[in-house]
């Protein structure tokens, strides 16, 4: 009788541990599933429209929070110029004191580098988790692994005709900022009329020349493409017929013939001391009437070679200091 009482308490026992176990999975999984449930509820949907580019069509969010560039010049610049700090972007000079063109360290704190030039380490995109990414037309090779990290749009400047203004204008157009961009190019002209009446009859009266020091013993010139030739016309500042006549985007000479680049003022661009140091001591500077009348100006890549407002505004600070010189 005994044994029998013993194991009714034994199966009764086991019985109760049974319902426990039971009873506590159901309520765990219950309660994860509420917690799930709730978790997606306080995910709003984000609101997208569709935007139009070079490569097609690409659904972006309305107000993108994490936005990384894949150039400096013609992204970075002008989405800074916008009032809104990319996360990442890549840059084209890591073995120079600048990391980028037209914008200035210290400008660009803060943004992780994610690349160098035309190779953007996707790995480092990835991880930092953008919303939106932009891109040139030249990089379109890595356009599909770009879209499958997250929306991606092309900013074709060939297809803008190469003009600052109106990259500014589309990439606005892309971030819901179009009337932020017409503020920033209404200051830009403001900036040139003060120069224009600084210079008064004076700009009537000069030519100006622009080389850039490609190596020891070669230079090089460029079409009215640059970004400098687009601000020398909105001045009004008339380029040597050398320059205005010159078919090819870039063109690379010897030192030999700098003769025929001479000017009232002569801009020399340089990225590296070294070059300016051998130029500046090469005899055939002596032959030109730019440096007879001391108006040969060294003026530094990073600062003149932009496609955007932060460096069009450096490259103007250079033109109020140097073509106001008696």
């Amino acid at each position: 009788m005994k044994i029998r009482h013993f194991i009714k308490l034994f199966l009764l026992g086991i019985v109760t541990i049974v319902l426990l176990w039971v009873s506590h999975r159901y309520l765990f999984q219950n309660q994860h599933f509420q917690g799930d449930r709730n978790s997606a509820n306080s995910q709003l949907p984000v609101s997208t429209r569709v935007v139009k580019h070079a490569l097609g069509e690409t659904r972006i969010p309305v107000n993108p929070q994490r936005i990384i560039v894949l150039n400096d010049v013609g992204l970075l610049d002008p989405v800074l110029s916008l009032g809104i700090k990319p996360i990442g972007t890549v840059s084209y000079f890591p073995e120079y004191d600048f990391l980028f063109r037209g914008v200035t360290n210290d400008e660009a704190a803060g943004i992780e580098i994610v690349g160098v030039g035309n190779q953007p380490n996707l790995e480092k995109v990835l991880l930092l988790k953008p919303d939106l990414i932009l891109m040139r037309e030249y990089q379109k090779s890595t356009y599909k692994q770009l879209s499958a990290i997250a929306p991606t749009v092309v900013v074709d400047l060939p297809g803008l005709n190469y003009s600052f203004k109106e990259n500014l204008r589309f990439i606005a157009q892309v971030l819901g900022e179009s009337e932020k961009a017409e503020q920033v190019i209404a200051q830009y002209y403001e900036r040139v009329k003060k120069l224009q009446n600084l210079m008064g009859e004076r700009l009537k009266e000069i030519e100006v020349s622009v080389i850039n020091l490609f190596g020891e013993s070669l230079i090089a010139t460029y079409s009215d493409n640059e970004t400098y030739n687009q601000v020398f016309q909105d001045i009004g500042i008339r380029l040597i017929p050398t320059l205005v006549n010159q078919k090819e985007d870039t063109l690379v000479s010897s030192i030999e013939v700098l003769k025929k680049y001479d000017a009232d003022i002569l801009f020399v661009m340089n990225d590296t001391q070294e070059l300016a140091q051998t130029f500046f001591k090469n005899p055939l500077l002596t032959t030109l009437k730019a440096a007879q009348n001391n108006q040969v100006y060294e003026v530094q890549v990073n600062r003149w070679w932009t496609f955007g407002f932060f460096g069009v505004n450096k490259l103007l600070d250079d033109l109020f200091k140097y073509l106001n010189q008696p």
